[in-house]
């Protein structure tokens, strides 16, 4: 054992303020017996620790886990987790970590590897959710397991941006520190360009993936999921910019790769046709989409379940398909499916629960139903303001045909609130001249004129 005496020696005689901080926190770890010490390297590992974390940490240790826990609370160097338990000060962490890493990466693999393990069934909380991403990473690229992308998808389906944005960070905590492979720079861009997506930064999205697409040729994909994932979602930010012809390719080809690695009945190969089709349809293509939605709603009904949040997207796509030849009475029960598959499995505020409401409203418009389509667009709105998502010209338009709505159930009191709340949001986001403006000023004006007019005595 090192003498405090020598210690003290290296102290003084350290160039750095991190190698001074590793030898003091060494000159404390001196003092402590073998089990705490050995406990101490494991909880540097995640960003919080509690005895339970411990024990999955140090299955050798387990049945000493909430003494040594009790003795960690203790050092001057662990603070509280607010609900999570405890956590090392990052900065003594960050020492600890780096030691790890660089003398004993096997040690260091072994114990993220542990803690992905044990997070990964860990949901209760958004912390404890993203820790899994956060170690998971360091491993993935040559397990590829797939945990890492599902646990992705979810984010993505439940709209949980701040989960992917609070994993990104963790990640690259791990590439500031030059812990990641090929696969996890990937992974790290590719996190980068979902947030993009959903910031509606199409053109920014396309340039991380593009980037994830150069690492992943520097491996062996042995998951063919995480290309095709990838693929889709260039294809995915080239429609979105309206570029179609350019968007297909990738969509073939994630299709394609899907059949032959994974099968005709999976269900990645189900999200390839249902991505595929959607372009078609966007063409016009409707006989070659409605081939390709129908099989897509077969493999989710048979893989996923009836009820899964992806069968309720397939069919919200195939009645959007009919919706478009004008085949109503065809559409209108696909929908309703999936609204009762959305409001139940992602809730009643999600915002593909707000889709599918406005796409059956817009179905009761185009039927003349306008009474049946004021309250799935009244709820549509709610859950906008609910998220905040108001101050866009989707949202205006919206609210200005719901006005019309009412307008044509001479409910006009009712038309006019909508029409000025959609005029303050255009003032807000438009130049004063722009002729939306003008015209929905004029639209405004005349229903209030006709409003006043004194009502014809019988």
């Amino acid at each position: 054992m090192v003498s405090i005496e020598e210690l003290l020696k290296r102290v003084q005689q350290a160039e750095t303020e991190t190698e001074r901080q590793w030898i003091l926190l060494e000159l404390q770890m001196s003092q402590m017996s073998e089990d705490l010490v050995s406990m101490l390297w494991a909880a540097a590992i995640p960003h919080f620790f509690d005895a339970n974390i411990l024990a999955a940490l140090k299955p050798e240790l387990a049945e000493q886990a909430e003494r040594l826990y009790e003795d960690l609370k203790s050092l001057t160097f662990v603070e509280e987790f607010p609900n999570q338990g405890y956590n090392i000060h990052e900065l003594t962490r960050n020492v600890l970590l780096n030691k790890l890493w660089r003398d004993d990466r096997e040690e260091f693999l072994r114990l993220s590897q542990r803690a992905a393990d044990y997070f990964f069934e860990e949901k209760t909380s958004s912390e404890k959710d993203v820790e899994f991403c956060y170690h998971e990473i360091l491993s993935e690229g040559k397990a590829q397991t797939g945990k890492l992308l599902d646990r992705t998808i979810d984010w993505w389906t439940y709209y949980q941006v701040d989960r992917m944005q609070a994993a990104l960070q963790g990640v690259l905590e791990h590439e500031r520190a030059d812990r990641l492979d090929s696969f996890g720079k990937g992974f790290s861009l590719y996190l980068q360009g979902l947030i993009e997506i959903r910031s509606g930064n199409y053109a920014e999205a396309e340039s991380f993936f593009i980037r994830v697409e150069s690492f992943y040729k520097k491996i062996e994909l042995q998951n063919p999921r995480y290309l095709t994932t990838l693929l889709r979602d260039l294809g995915i930010s080239k429609k979105n910019q309206g570029d179609y012809n350019s968007s297909i390719p990738f969509c073939e080809k994630a299709l394609a790769i899907s059949e032959e690695q994974l099968g005709e009945n999976h269900p990645d190969t189900g999200s390839s046709l249902n991505n595929l089709a959607g372009l078609y349809n966007a063409q016009g293509k409707y006989e070659e989409a409605k081939r390709l939605y129908l099989r897509a709603l077969k493999i989710c009904e048979e893989q996923l379940g009836e009820n899964h949040p992806n069968t309720g997207s397939s069919l919200n796509n195939l009645a959007g398909l009919y919706k478009a030849q004008g085949k109503y009475e065809e559409a209108k029960p696909l929908y309703l499916r999936a609204l009762k598959i959305y409001e139940e499995q992602l809730g009643e505020n999600h915002p593909d629960t707000a889709t599918s409401l406005n796409d059956l409203a817009v179905l009761y418009q185009k039927q003349e139903q306008y009474s049946d389509a004021i309250p799935l667009l009244e709820r549509w709105k709610n859950i906008k303001r609910e998220r905040q998502e108001t101050r866009n010209t989707e949202y205006a338009d919206r609210i200005c045909t719901l006005g019309k709505l009412y307008e044509k159930c001479q409910q006009f009191s009712e038309a006019v609130a909508n029409y000025e709340d959609a005029l303050s949001i255009f003032k807000f986001l438009l130049d004063s001249k722009n002729p939306r403006i003008r015209v929905l000023q004029a639209e405004l004006n005349r229903l209030k004129k006709t409003m006043k007019k004194p009502k014809r005595k019988s």
